[in-house]
């Protein structure tokens, strides 16, 4: 007899050591009264939500799938044109901003005032010429004036 009590007592220390079947289904019941009691079968309700949404957007993709397929060919073409558009509108921003009319008329500007200042030069040289030429012909008459009255010939006023 002592060797069944041995047995025994080998099966319980095995049972308590290595069966944990009374521990697991202590902690399921627990658990299942935690989710089903105390929750008020709150997450049943949030999955039972998630399935709706889910079957609304069954129904709702295809028929956006068919929207977009209908509608894309236009908004392609609409695209199209706005990007040819805001191309020349950048184009003509580039041409204005290298033509700056501002700096041409300055440059025009400064082209007739050259030519007028160049012209007024020109006039200028042909005055001084004009007045040395005077003035010589006047030291001429004055030299010649004063050689007669140094021979006498000439009496001053």
């Amino acid at each position: 007899m002592a060797a069944e009590g041995i047995v025994k007592d080998v099966g319980e220390i095995h049972a308590r050591l290595l069966d944990h079947r009374p521990v697991v289904q202590g902690e399921i019941k627990c658990f299942v009264r935690e989710f089903e009691g105390k929750r008020n079968h709150r997450e049943e309700e949030r999955l039972e939500s998630v399935l709706n949404h889910a079957q609304q957007m069954g129904h709702t993709i295809p028929a956006c799938t068919r929207l977009m397929e209908d509608n894309l060919a236009q908004v392609t073409a609409n695209l199209r044109v706005a990007t040819s558009m805001c191309e020349k509108i950048s184009e003509t921003e580039e041409k204005m901003a290298k033509a700056d009319p501002l700096k041409e008329r300055r440059e025009e500007r400064q082209k007739g005032w050259d030519a007028f200042m160049s012209d007024q030069y020109g006039l200028s040289a042909e005055v001084d010429r004009e007045h040395e030429i005077l003035s010589d012909k006047i030291r001429e008459q004055h030299r010649l004036k004063e050689e007669l009255l140094k021979e006498g010939q000439v009496s001053m006023p």
